[in-house]
């Protein structure tokens, strides 16, 4: 039988979701936590695979259980056999064609970054010390909306050709000391976001020219800036059909 469930977890000491040979994974250690709870073999499977060191607060997945269990139970349990740093909640029954990556029809993404240093937030936000114009980047974030071809934004690695991605809403926001860059859009590609905002942060700075809009026209990688560290980053919602 099929469950959904979302994952809380704070990805600083892994290697990012995805089951790796050389470094520990969000993906294995929720696969375990169910198969050591269900007594049969589980794999979970993800919305999105986020990068080490990358966080998430509402990352959608899936398990297939060979019999139905108590969810409210099986949750508790799980979250029990899980490290202090994942958790999973609302485990309900899924229906059997249900796909925690392909019936996702939006993720939304916040990156934090913090103006002083903030030792509370350490691995939570990156810590600009840079002079940079925030009125310039804010300017510039409705270049993003719409549907476009993100090859510029899209690092080495990727396993897609694919580069189109429909941007439905992206905004800045400050919260006391912190400036929080939110993105919500149908699909991501590879440290899409990271990028966008590296390349955000570098137009503030006057160390780029271009236009947020010219270099997504430009599909040139050589043209953004730098790619944000992971610890600012989180997935915080991935949304589905209603049914």
């Amino acid at each position: 039988m099929r469950y959904f469930f979302r994952v809380e977890y704070d990805g600083t000491r892994y290697g990012g979701w995805q089951s790796q040979e050389n470094a520990p994974s969000i993906q294995d250690a929720l696969s375990a936590a169910f198969t050591t709870v269900t007594r049969g073999e589980c794999k979970v499977t993800g919305a999105g695979r986020t990068d080490a060191g990358v966080h998430a607060a509402g990352q959608g997945a899936h398990v297939d259980i060979d019999a139905a269990v108590d969810a409210a139970r099986c949750e508790r349990s799980v979250n029990a056999v899980l490290d202090d740093d994942i958790c999973v909640y609302g485990l309900a029954p899924a229906a059997p064609d249900f796909h925690a990556r392909y019936s996702a029809v939006g993720r939304r993404y916040r990156y934090s970054m913090a103006l002083r240093k903030r030792p509370l937030l350490y691995k939570r936000v990156w810590m600009v010390f840079y002079e940079v114009d925030w009125d310039k980047v804010s300017a510039n974030i409705p270049g993003l909306l719409g549907t476009h071809d993100f090859s510029a934004f899209c690092a080495a690695g990727t396993s897609t050709n694919n580069m189109v991605c429909t941007v439905r809403d992206a905004s800045l926001a400050q919260e006391r000391d912190l400036r929080v860059f939110t993105i919500t859009a149908d699909r991501f590609i590879y440290k899409m976001v990271r990028s966008i905002v590296g390349t955000l942060v570098d137009i503030g700075r006057g160390k780029l020219t271009a236009t947020m809009r010219d270099i997504i026209e430009s599909k040139d990688r050589n043209a953004v800036g730098e790619t944000a560290p992971a610890c600012g980053l989180v997935l915080d919602h991935v949304e589905y059909p209603q049914k």
